[in-house]
């Protein structure tokens, strides 16, 4: 008995590594293939051109001695100020970002003084992946709703609260993210059979 049980702790296991594992997507080298995360690519047109999906990857790629990558809000993007990045300046000179979480736009300027104001700013805005699914536009303020985000299924779980509210991001499922309907149904239907197989006591 204990064999089975040792058995089905290891297949739940590994139903729940499965269950949470984040969705891949592309990678996308920031400005190529004609450019760079530097002053002469035309990052918005270049940015213009792609079709980006929360899970995707941007590769900055740059001269480390001359640049950085800083992510900022949308008033650091509009006014080239790094004084209250999102995160830590990226400096290595191959920067991996992943898109997606809790915003789907993003904003990265390069904090060398004047690099900004010359082009050195993108802004990505990136879709929910395909069959996923958002929520509806926030209510207005004051409404008790979360508001200025949007929240892709598929990543690793966002919780947000308001009083009384908890929500997953999950969609109309009702499960949490990167939780398939059919991967439920295999839980659900492998414990219902250990229980009538009398391996589990409730």
């Amino acid at each position: 008995m204990v064999a089975r049980l040792q058995a089905f702790l290891l297949a739940v296991t590994a139903a729940a590594a499965l269950a949470t594992a984040p969705a891949s997507g592309a990678t996308y080298t920031v400005g190529e293939p004609g450019g760079s995360w530097d002053l002469k690519t035309n990052l918005t047109a270049w940015a213009s051109s792609i079709d980006f999906l929360a899970g995707d990857e941007l590769v900055f790629k740059y001269d480390a001695a001359a640049h950085n990558v800083v992510e900022v809000d949308r008033d650091g993007y509009l006014s080239c100020s790094a004084a209250s990045p999102v995160a830590a300046a990226l400096r290595s000179g191959s920067d991996v970002v992943q898109l997606g979480g809790v915003s789907l736009t993003r904003y990265f300027i390069c904090g060398v003084p004047g690099h900004c104001a010359a082009g050195m700013r993108l802004e990505v805005r990136a879709a929910c992946t395909s069959g996923a699914t958002a929520p509806p536009p926030p209510a207005s303020p004051g409404a008790g709703a979360p508001g200025g985000i949007t929240i892709c299924s598929g990543g690793p779980p966002t919780v947000i609260t308001t009083p009384a509210v908890v929500s997953h991001g999950s969609g109309d499922s009702g499960a949490a993210p990167g939780f398939s309907a059919t991967l439920g149904s295999v839980l659900i239907t492998t414990v219902a059979s250990l229980l009538l197989a009398g391996l589990i006591i409730v």
